[in-house]
């Protein structure tokens, strides 16, 4: 019997590896999609028959002012949304993990306390930080009785200027030790010599970061980055748990996600203007918009190999 090579024994086991992956996510991810595109395709309002309508609910999402503007509103405030959750899960991770990897008192607290909201439930999570920010919550008792550094209880999520931003930090807090840990491992991964040579030449600690340790972390600020993207295009949770489907205070907190569970099901007990094509459509536009990213990781994985 004819001894089996290395190069295509090792071809089986990625194909032996890479199979069932791919199998579930076909089955799970892409027979969906499928799908989604046939729905985008009719009106059709949850009951009844299906109207073919072709085209027309992209049509509608583009050039009728009433999707168009929840649609243009909804998108930018989900980029804002992700730019402020991306940048405190970077900026915060990077320093978090870096003081993990210094070996300061207290560490194993530390990780505790930022590893802790990870394995809860979205809605636990916004449950918890729903009442610390409440006008009576411990953050508003703490800088207006305790402190009386506020004259005044502040409502978070009352106000169409920080309802945003708050719940972008409630989703910061809930996923920030995903950024520390890949953060971390990236700190680990860095070589201990190459450290070494920079303290004999003399560098300070932070010409050390600059120059051996950020290089190391960029492939993880790179997938965080795309990951955390993915997500937040994807889910509205949050915003959905405390906000709504009219994602209030007037709308201020609307994205993608609100704005498609308002089409589907409607923002109230007596909405009327309900249609799964539209929504299947919207959908559709937000994987597009998406897809860019998800392709730019899958390359940079491909050219590592």
């Amino acid at each position: 019997m004819a001894k089996m090579s290395y190069n295509r024994k090792a071809n089986l086991q990625r194909i032996a590896l890479l199979t069932p992956g791919l199998l579930l996510f076909g089955i799970f991810n892409f027979l969906p999609l499928v799908a989604l595109l046939g729905l985008s395709l009719v009106n059709w309002p949850g009951i009844g028959d299906a109207d073919f309508v072709g085209f027309e609910n992209f049509r509608k999402l583009a050039r009728e002012p009433y999707y168009r503007d929840q649609f243009v509103n909804a998108l930018v405030q989900n980029v804002w949304m992700f730019v402020l959750i991306i940048g405190a899960m970077l900026l915060l991770g990077s320093a978090l993990a870096l003081l993990l990897s210094f070996g300061t008192t207290g560490r194993g607290a530390y990780r505790a306390i930022y590893f802790l909201p990870y394995p809860l439930a979205g809605a636990a999570v916004a449950f918890l930080l729903d009442l610390m920010v409440q006008p009576r919550g411990a953050i508003n008792t703490f800088f207006v009785k305790t402190m009386g550094w506020w004259d005044a209880p502040i409502g978070f999520l009352g106000d169409t200027d920080l309802a945003l931003p708050t719940l972008a930090m409630f989703y910061a807090w809930h996923r920030m030790s995903f950024a520390i840990v890949l953060i971390l491992s990236a700190i680990v991964g860095v070589r201990v010599i190459l450290l070494e040579a920079a303290m004999l030449d003399g560098a300070s600690r932070w010409r050390m970061l600059k120059a051996v340790v950020f290089p190391v972390l960029a492939p993880a600020f790179v997938l965080i980055t795309v990951i955390v993207m993915v997500d937040v295009f994807n889910n509205a949770d949050y915003t959905l748990l405390l906000m709504g489907p009219e994602a209030g205070p007037l709308r201020s907190t609307d994205v993608l996600g609100t704005f498609l569970f308002r089409t589907s099901f409607g923002g109230s007990a007596t909405s009327v203007n309900v249609n799964f094509g539209m929504a299947a459509a919207i959908g559709l536009v937000t994987a597009l918009l998406i897809l860019p990213a998800a392709l730019f990781l899958a390359l940079k994985n491909l050219r590592k190999d």
